[in-house]
């Protein structure tokens, strides 16, 4: 491994911007359907300011690569827009308007921030109708609201479900060991229940329910055990990615959320999983997380895959085309740090709206890290960083913790740092 680390490293010089594969992977996902999604907004919306849709990446993050979709006004107050999606598709989406300065996020009844709604497509026809409490940077709400208080069994045995994630009008909660979870402040009116297990032991479901002021609504839910298949991931390369170095594979199972690494053999990677059939798996490789490192198009969008089982499947081989890992025309930061020999595992933290997952640093033996970002570095300010002795970052470097480094240059830089104690 830290030979194989060794010789890459003059191959991480000549990545840059990677030519698009013809196809992205072989995947045959279910046929598209549309799905029409009306909102109401919150009286005294201005009628000047556009309303649009935001898809969002649960992968790379809430606040990256949403996907904006233009809404038109249906009626007073009211919007809509259609969308085209594969058939068993999960939609996760919240609403924003377009003001003067920025985009405004809706926010719940409470005032909390919506991080997002789900809907579940099952098939075509779908008509959904949803309500915004309030915006925020309007006054809070005063619409009347109601609570639900639900429990989760499974079907085939009864038994109560823990660990189920709930989802309606943007509030999210998880059921607790009894298979109890309950909704306070959901304003008046039929609502859309969303019930996913991110260990992927029971399919999702969805149902309505409505919500009068000031009372419970009850609700008794019953999931179906979810029926696996042995799913192959091959990863075909792009022409310039280095060889040698760890790629993971992410995805919205719990199994998946730090990522599992790919084996490398005939010039590819191949992962088997054990996956539940008929979820909607979104997923991404990468050399990092879901935002550092991330596969990227030529044109540097980040890629999210979508990977939809059909019932029945036992056995089922995708062969993806690796796009790239560079982002754009900004350049790869190469870091090169000499620590103590001791040191064992090393991580690279970097700090972008907060301090990220840190990232396993690549071990060369002798005391030699190295970590080549390839994206994003196309940031304008400095990017501050720091050395870590452990994933938690509870030990740092002892004399000069935070470190700082410029993006977005035509050439890569080579960063290299010495660390001489840890605290």
């Amino acid at each position: 491994m830290r030979r194989a680390l060794s010789l890459a490293l003059l191959g991480l010089l000549l990545a840059s911007c990677q030519p698009a594969r013809p196809a992205i992977t072989d995947v045959q996902n279910p046929p598209l359907v549309s799905v029409i999604l009306n909102v109401l907004t919150p009286p005294g919306t201005p009628a000047n300011e556009p309303v649009q849709l935001d898809v969002v990446d649960l992968l790379t993050g809430l606040s990256f690569n949403r996907q904006a979709v233009n809404m038109q006004r249906s009626g007073e107050g009211s919007y809509a827009t259609t969308l085209s999606v594969p058939a068993g598709s999960l939609l996760t989406y919240r609403y924003s308007r377009v003001s003067a300065a920025a985009a405004v996020d809706e926010v719940s009844a409470t005032g909390e921030p919506i991080a997002y709604r789900s809907f579940l497509v099952s098939g075509a026809g779908h008509v959904v109708h949803d309500l915004i409490a309030a915006w925020a940077d309007a006054p809070a709400s005063t619409l009347p609201v109601g609570q639900v208080a639900g429990r989760i069994t499974a079907a085939d045995s009864g038994q109560p479900l823990d660990g189920i994630a709930v989802r309606a009008a943007g509030l999210a909660t998880i059921s607790d060991a009894e298979g109890r979870f309950y909704f306070d402040g959901l304003p008046q009116g039929l609502h859309n229940m969303v019930l996913t297990d991110p260990e992927g032991r029971y399919q999702s479901f969805q149902q309505g329910a409505l919500v009068a002021a000031g009372s419970q609504t009850p609700a008794e839910l019953q999931l179906q055990p979810a029926v696996l298949a042995n799913v192959t991931f091959i990863l075909v390369p792009s022409a310039n990615s280095p060889a040698g170095v760890p790629v993971f594979l992410l995805g919205n199972l719990t199994a998946l959320s730090h990522g599992m690494v790919l084996t490398a053999h005939d010039g590819g990677y191949s992962l088997t999983l054990q996956l539940p059939s008929g979820i909607d798996l979104r997923y991404k490789y990468s050399l990092g997380d879901g935002f550092w490192n991330a596969e990227h198009y030529a044109e540097g969008g980040f890629v999210q895959r979508q990977l939809i089982i059909p019932a029945g499947t036992q056995q089922l081989t995708v062969r993806d085309n690796l796009q790239g890992w560079t982002a754009g025309s900004s350049a790869p930061l190469w870091f090169d740090l000499s620590a103590p020999a001791d040191s064992g595992a090393v991580y690279l933290q970097f700090k972008l709206l907060d301090w990220a997952t840190p990232l396993p640093m690549w071990d060369l033996g002798g005391g030699r890290y190295t970590y080549v970002l390839y994206s994003p570095t196309n940031f304008g300010e400095g990017l501050e960083y720091r050395y870590c002795r452990d994933a938690a970052c509870s030990q740092l470097e002892a004399d000069a913790p935070v470190r700082q480094v410029n993006g977005n240059q035509r050439e890569m830089q080579q960063i290299q740092d010495n660390l001489s104690a840890w605290q």
